[in-house]
């Protein structure tokens, strides 16, 4: 809480020193028995943006074996193909494992230049698309990931991938 923010709530609900320390024990509890995921924050400005932008939200397909599964539960699978579609656009990235690092290869449908930008690890990286719709990315850690798809034509309707794992 900003010392601007504890004037507020001192000056508004009468609150005190004596409650401004029980608050601020209650608040290191609660984050020592359920902090806050990483990422989380980033994901929740991500989906606020789309909303805001009124983005089109790609759907996810994969291309993969379920015996490829990496989790007990088999809701994870890691796919070397992923192919994402709306109306409007369709992309499929190929997912190359090298190691500890990354590679994304891209094709994008309708042919065409697109401003392409990776959300990872806290971070963005942007690159263009050329003519024909492909797109790379290396040299990325592992970790969640979504892209965001700008045509030049219509950089306003943003087409968003959901969340995958590199």
């Amino acid at each position: 809480m900003t010392d601007d923010a504890t004037l507020a709530l001192v000056a508004a609900a009468g609150v005190d020193d004596l409650d401004l320390e029980i608050l601020g024990r209650l608040a290191t509890l609660v984050d020592a028995a359920d902090p806050v995921p990483e990422g989380l924050i980033d994901s929740i400005g991500l989906a606020l943006t789309m909303e805001l932008l009124n983005a089109e939200l790609a759907e996810l397909h994969l291309v993969g074996e379920p015996a490829l599964a990496v989790r007990a539960d088999e809701t994870s699978i890691e796919a070397g193909t992923i192919t994402f579609t709306t109306d409007v656009l369709t992309v499929m990235i190929s997912v190359h494992h090298e190691n500890d690092r990354v590679r994304v290869d891209g094709w994008a449908a309708p042919a065409g230049e697109l401003v392409v930008e990776l959300h990872h690890a806290g971070h963005v990286e942007t690159t263009t698309s050329d003519e024909d719709g492909r797109f790379a990315f290396v040299e990325l850690e592992r970790g969640p990931a979504r892209l965001v798809l700008r045509r030049a034509s219509d950089p306003t309707m943003p087409v968003v991938t959901p969340q995958i794992e590199l």
